[in-house]
């Protein structure tokens, strides 16, 4: 099933919306895109592929950033496999998917030039992406080659078609999840070779340039990922130093590809570097930078210290605890404090962009986690800034790997456990964010909201003794508030709406001054431990 749009799109905590015609009016009108993929894995189709010719820009006012959206499947019950599931995105997050005049027709004409080349593809027009596959007895057009194509294809034509004082880019994205043997066109014999129409001529040696340089600067995830990750122990500043800077780019005044490295390098160095104190007396807490603590407020006893940037929490070892942090600006975060570990949150520009757990010093898992320190934080703040630019992804050979790995640092950073049961997810491998929920209610006392979400695992009955040791009672990461819907999963009474407060450009679950008040309510009310 290939399911194709076109129109207007944006993103909101960093998941995508299609809007239909209502959409600013009526918050439903619109499609849920990551509640509808997550929908599809169990809709009985063995290959469903979304294809999104729509902006991602982020969502430009209150009524936008309150769409809610549907979802385009039912919700049947997960029993069995689950089927394969491929997202082509025409744009990056954040980017707008460009419709360009075309000189040669009448003036007011436009093409959608991700959708073009797409439609050349899939028609046989480019045989270098097609091959013969004996069981289908013809030529086909396979996911992974198709990717490859429109990330090189893709910028020339925008370059070329846009060439002049003020040159755009345009960068595709995608997402596959099925086997290499998938396919998703079936190529007539006749059809291959014929010539492509030419949409801006032949591609300039600048046009060929530019766009090598973009097919680099969005896999930048991935060569850091490994690097960091390698047998070799490379350090996080020689990964970010090697990442490729393009004078190409400022000759042409078109620098969008090297202020993307810029912007991912710099989010990584801030995130990684360590600071407050490495432990506290009651051997648990919060400490924060570049926002102040004003109140905190959780079942158990906590304080406020050092002006703000510190709290004191008292949470027996093998359990956890959630709290209500309120900053100085009226926002607020919602967040687990685990025994024995010390929670650090970094803030910039008023976003929460990075939450870290790290074992306090002088606990039993102080020594494991202090000789992998600086590997831990240097994997941890790749993933968060490259999740921040929407390109985080485990894919390739080395997919298995380095999600496993990220796995296996649950136990001294349960942060990085939220990223690969998302990695997972994407993955359809639903079986690892199982076994991460067993495995942290075992070792931890409790599994995060996010890995019980993504595991199936909640559902509408609030008293199931699971949930029971689920903390806290609302997403963590800003990304799984639109899976909710999915899974149908009801929160407690007084929240059912809360997630029209939660702020949209926050990488970790930040409310707005209402849904603090919200939030603040249901805990004083004991509706929710």
């Amino acid at each position: 099933m290939i399911i194709y749009f076109a129109g207007h799109g944006i993103n909101v905590g960093w998941s995508e919306y299609w809007l239909l015609s209502d959409a600013i009016n009526d918050a439903n009108a619109a499609v849920n895109l990551k509640a509808s993929e997550e929908r599809a894995r169990h809709c009985g189709v063995p290959h469903v592929v979304f294809i999104s010719d729509a902006c991602r820009s982020a969502a430009a006012g209150i009524q936008a950033q309150g769409i809610m959206g549907s979802t385009i499947f039912g919700n049947p019950k997960a029993v069995g496999p689950e089927m394969e599931v491929d997202l082509f995105f025409a744009t990056l997050v954040g980017d707008p998917a460009l419709e360009i005049k075309d000189p040669a027709v009448a003036a007011q004409t436009f093409q959608a030039v991700y959708t073009e080349a797409l439609l050349e593809v899939l028609r046989g027009q480019h045989p270098v992406v097609t091959v013969p596959d004996t069981i289908v007895g013809g030529n086909v057009v396979r996911p992974w080659p198709l990717k490859k194509f429109l990330a090189k294809e893709l910028p020339i034509r925008v370059f070329q078609a846009t060439s002049g004082p003020n040159p755009r880019s345009q960068q595709p994205d995608a997402r596959i999840g099925s086997n290499p043997d998938a396919w998703i066109s079936v190529i007539p014999t006749l059809s291959v070779g014929s010539p492509p129409p030419t949409f801006a001529g032949p591609p300039s040696a600048d046009a060929q340039e530019h766009s090598e340089l973009a097919v680099v600067a969005a896999d930048r995830t991935t060569v850091a990922t490994r690097s960091i990750l390698a047998e070799d122990g490379l350090q996080l500043e020689s990964v970010l130093s090697s990442m490729p800077m393009s004078e190409f780019t400022n000759r042409h005044e078109l620098d969008i590809f090297s202020r993307q490295n810029r912007q991912f390098r710099d989010d990584a160095r801030s995130i990684s570097r360590p600071f407050g104190p490495l432990h506290m007396e009651t051997r648990c807490g919060f400490k924060i930078r570049g926002a102040r603590i004003v109140k905190c407020t959780g079942s158990m006893s906590s304080g406020v210290f050092d002006d703000g940037t510190g709290v004191h929490a008292v949470v027996p070892e093998h359990s956890a605890c959630s709290y209500l942090l309120e900053f100085e600006n009226g926002t607020g975060a919602f967040l687990p404090a685990i025994g024995g570990f010390l929670t650090s949150l970094t803030f910039e520009a008023h976003q929460l962009v990075d939450v870290a757990y790290e074992p306090s010093e002088y606990t039993a898992r102080w020594s494991e986690f202090n000789s992998r320190a600086d590997d831990i934080r240097a994997l941890r703040a790749t993933i968060a800034a490259a999740t921040r630019m929407g390109t985080f992804r485990l894919e390739g050979d080395d997919a298995a790997l380095l999600a496993r790995r990220m796995q296996l640092a649950k136990g001294i950073d349960p942060s990085l456990a939220l990223y690969a049961a998302h990695a997972y997810r994407d993955q359809g491998n639903r079986g690892r964010i199982h076994e991460m929920a067993g495995f942290m209610q075992n070792d931890l006392g409790f599994c995060p909201f996010d890995i019980a979400l993504l595991s199936g695992q909640l559902d509408e009955n609030l008293d199931d003794p699971f949930r029971r040791k689920v903390f806290p009672f609302l997403p963590m990461l800003t990304q799984s508030w639109a899976l909710l819907p999915a899974y149908d999963v009801r929160l407690a009474e007084g929240l059912e709406n809360i997630s029209r407060h939660v702020l949209p450009n926050s990488l970790w679950t930040l409310l707005n001054p209402d849904g603090v008040r919200l939030v603040a309510d249901v805990l004083q009310k004991g509706k929710v431990q």
